[in-house]
């Protein structure tokens, strides 16, 4: 037979008081609550954009030159002339490698390859566009879909729509071209 201890009391200083435990863990879910909304909030306001600009130029002389990269799609290439072209600008092409300074306004860029977004069957493609004045760097623009992890809508949106509204607001006081 084995021994029974319900008459067995613990000293007082081992029993914590009635609703410790239960204060402990409101306490502590209440610090975590705190947190979770903090960190929320940050992330919501740390730049998740997909779409960075950093400067932009006013310019009334129509005439740009783009920089193509070694590598790079057509489609992409072909795109970004185009708009630039709706945007009101004639468009030089230079070749891969060439000085920025060779034109008064020169775009040099780069790209990331393209990512495919199954649910919209939409294909985006990471973008960073500097724009040079007189040889130096002026401005930067960039386009990047994983940036976001978060918000899911940049999925859906057709990457030319993006390219327009990262030159619209790379060139503001020109023809809008992304809306």
């Amino acid at each position: 037979m084995l021994p029974r201890f319900e008459n067995l009391r613990l000293p007082s200083a081992c029993v914590p008081p009635y609703g410790t435990r239960e204060k402990r863990l409101r306490r502590v879910f209440a610090a975590l609550s705190a947190s979770a909304a903090a960190t929320g909030i940050a992330f919501s306001l740390s730049g998740c954009s997909v779409v960075h600009i950093n400067g932009s130029l006013r310019t009334t002389d129509d005439g740009i030159c783009v920089v193509r990269p070694e590598k790079v799609t057509d489609r992409v290439h072909d795109m970004l002339i185009k708009l630039l072209d709706k945007k009101g600008f004639a468009v030089v092409e230079l070749p891969p490698g060439a000085d920025p300074g060779a034109c008064p306004q020169t775009i040099v860029y780069n790209w990331a390859g393209e990512q495919y977004y199954v649910p919209a069957l939409v294909k985006q493609y990471a973008i960073n566009i500097d724009l040079y004045v007189n040889g130096e760097k002026y401005a930067n623009a960039s386009f990047d879909p994983s940036r976001n992890l978060v918000s899911t809508h940049s999925r859906y949106i057709p990457f030319s729509r993006y390219l327009a509204r990262m030159l619209d607001r790379l060139f503001p006081g020109r023809t809008e071209i992304g809306r």
